[in-house]
């Protein structure tokens, strides 16, 4: 990542995503303009509500053919964003024994990446970054997704999947921990157990 460096961010509120267009994924280099890579709500995002269980998400990630989706709390408004390989990962397992519920009854709820724990970025940052820029950041931030506003309100996101699906290149994240259990998480995460 030499020649990147992580952006200014601040944690985000609940808030409206506004909708706007997204640029179609081409091949691209880390030193293209960030802006080629966000995505707004608008566009092929698939929209969860929160008590939406698991099994009904797997299937609206497969009708849909999407990777990852935002969630939606009762008020309308985005609470969080979730990677469709969550569902049958080791948390959602470890989530239905906690809950003492099935998998099937598992809400996406608990397995998404809250909003107020993403970066977030401003428009006016996102036209002068690089997407070697946002990749950085997502690392410093240990996040899958940083989140993009405008004038208070989210306007869209930067997934580390549609960077790979950009660049060819991934984006290399390891946990953070600040909890006991994502300390525990972190100890258990393969980059540190299989080496």
């Amino acid at each position: 990542m030499a020649g990147f460096h992580a952006l200014q961010w601040h944690h985000a509120t609940t808030a409206d995503a506004t909708l706007e267009p997204s640029q179609p994924i081409e091949q691209l280099s880390w030193h293209a303009p960030a802006e080629l890579v966000m995505e707004s709500f608008h566009d092929h995002v698939t929209l969860f509500p929160e008590s939406t269980r698991l099994p009904e998400a797997e299937q609206r990630f497969e009708r849909t053919d999407t990777r990852y989706a935002g969630v939606l709390n009762a008020n309308q408004k985005l609470s969080g964003m979730l990677l469709a390989r969550e569902l049958h990962s080791r948390q959602s397992g470890a989530l239905s024994t906690a809950l003492q519920v099935p998998w099937s009854q598992v809400e996406v709820k608990h397995l998404m990446e809250p909003i107020e724990r993403l970066p977030v970025l401003d428009r006016g940052q996102l036209r002068q970054a690089k997407i070697g820029d946002i990749a950085a950041t997502m690392q410093a931030a240990g996040k899958n997704f940083v989140v993009i506003e405008a004038n208070g309100a989210i306007v869209g996101f930067i997934s580390s999947l549609r960077i790979l699906a950009a660049t060819g290149e991934s984006v290399r994240l390891y946990p953070k921990a600040t909890t006991f259990v994502e300390v525990f998480t972190a100890l258990k995460h393969p980059e540190i157990t299989d080496s």
